[in-house]
């Protein structure tokens, strides 16, 4: 094939990609503005993580339910935050930790969840100052994470 020849199938396929453009154009919806999907939108998913866990905690699967709880939890689930603090506080399913007890129990807490203040209040003694600094700091990170996904924009 002659470089002329090339050429010419090339501006050919140039003016059919063009052409298929502008019909895309005139048949397919125009946005006008972008979709955001509020907290109602994503409470969904968070009540199904947290359903999913709890029937994986009957099952005895606790490792596999935690996960569930913690997806549910950075959705804003308040019940999956304080199962989490219990879960670490306990050191049941997951490694026993106290920070990372206080850390959900904080969010738990702040999300106006009974019980979270009195297993918070149980465990603080535990934790020097400068972890329980650490683990309020985490709580307040976890808390930017649960409102960047509380929130999704699509189209800009």
């Amino acid at each position: 094939m002659s470089q002329a020849n090339v050429n010419e199938w090339q501006n050919a396929l140039l003016q059919q990609v063009d052409q298929l453009i502008e019909l895309a154009k005139t048949r397919l919806p125009a946005k006008n503005k972008p979709t955001v999907r509020g907290p109602e939108y994503w409470q969904r998913f968070a009540k199904h993580h947290y359903v999913r866990a709890a029937a994986l905690m009957k099952e005895g699967q606790g490792f596999e339910a935690a996960k569930h709880f913690r997806r549910a939890a950075l959705f804003g689930h308040s019940k999956a935050m304080l199962y989490l603090g219990q879960m670490f506080m306990q050191g049941r399913d997951l490694p026993h930790s106290i920070f990372h007890a206080c850390c959900w129990l904080t969010l738990a807490e702040n999300a106006g969840e009974e019980g979270a203040s009195e297993l918070l209040q149980s465990l603080i003694h535990q934790l020097t100052a400068k972890q329980l600094n650490s683990a309020r700091r985490l709580a307040a990170e976890r808390f930017e994470q649960l409102c960047d996904a509380s929130f999704d924009t699509h189209g800009l």
